[in-house]
């Protein structure tokens, strides 16, 4: 029984990549619906994905940069700026009632650039690290770390 549930977690990178994806989703949704000043209407996708952002976030700090910082140190201390800079955002953007719509809007395409220019070093130079000197056990054993964090920002 537990051999069957180890082969149904996923490695590490499987999943950051999935949550980058669903992110970029989740944005595309926002910039679909907002309508006006920031508002209510925009919380069933806003809330729920800001919530995701900052668990993602700090369950790269603390599971996945650690264990390759010796490897990635620079790439490591780039992203974790990154993440400052979309926490800011996250923010803004919650904070951001008063905000006419092009203001909100600003501030999300901001964010959306953020993270699209996060992502993309993330998964071409730090991921792709991972994936080359852990083997696959040790990817699925932070996966299950990651997720664990993770849970702590529902």
């Amino acid at each position: 029984m537990a051999m069957k549930q180890e082969s149904q977690q996923e490695p590490i990178t499987d999943h950051i990549k999935k949550e980058h994806r669903k992110t970029d989703e989740e944005i595309a949704e926002l910039e679909k619906r907002v309508r006006g000043k920031r508002d209510d209407s925009l919380d069933p996708v806003f809330v729920p994905m800001k919530k995701e952002l900052l668990g993602h976030m700090a369950a790269e700090e603390k599971v996945l940069y650690p264990p390759l910082e010796k490897e990635v140190r620079e790439k490591i201390a780039d992203a974790i700026k990154e993440h400052k800079e979309i926490r800011k955002h996250l923010e803004d953007l919650t904070t951001g009632g008063e905000m006419s719509e092009s203001e909100w809007t600003r501030h999300l395409k901001m964010m959306e650039e953020e993270i699209a220019h996060h992502v993309q070093e993330e998964e071409k130079e730090i991921l792709s690290v991972a994936d080359r000197i852990f083997d696959r056990e040790k990817l699925i054993k932070l996966g299950e770390e990651f997720e664990k964090v993770e849970k702590q920002y529902e």
